[in-house]
């Protein structure tokens, strides 16, 4: 049970961050000639740190937990398919895309490059994890 309350508790840390990345990201966007800030960065780099935690928390729930079950036809369930297939892919995509944008975001040279890049992967990364939170059970 921990680990399923560590797992819904630290997504309102890892969604929160997530969305003030993307907003600090887009102000920084646009006051265009402001330099990217390390302290902006480092945030940054802790979010991706939430999710990387939030993901471990996640893949030991995916093999405790009694939502996640390979039995026959479990596919035709719409819950038992949400826990096993859609969320977990879908999560770690996510992570792909926050760690991604980060990569891309230190290669560029150009301050308003680096905004730019951590927007575009993190905005798309807010939207896949706005779709794929079981928010029935989340606000239940």
């Amino acid at each position: 049970k921990i680990i399923q309350h560590s797992h819904s508790g630290m997504m309102w840390l890892a969604v929160t961050m997530l969305a003030l990345s993307v907003l600090f990201s887009l102000l920084s966007l646009i006051k265009n000639n402001e330099p990217f800030s390390l302290k902006w960065f480092k945030f940054y780099k802790i979010t991706k740190w939430v999710f990387y935690i939030q993901t471990l928390l996640g893949l030991t729930l995916y093999f405790i937990s009694p939502k996640v079950s390979f039995e026959s036809g479990f596919m035709k369930s719409e819950t038992l398919r949400f826990y096993a297939m859609e969320h977990p892919i879908m999560m770690l995509i996510v992570v792909g895309l926050i760690s991604m944008g980060l990569f891309k975001a230190k290669k560029k040279e150009v301050s308003i490059l680096k905004s730019k890049t951590v927007f575009i992967y993190y905005t798309i990364a807010l939207v896949v994890v706005s779709l794929m939170l079981p928010w029935e059970t989340v606000l239940s």
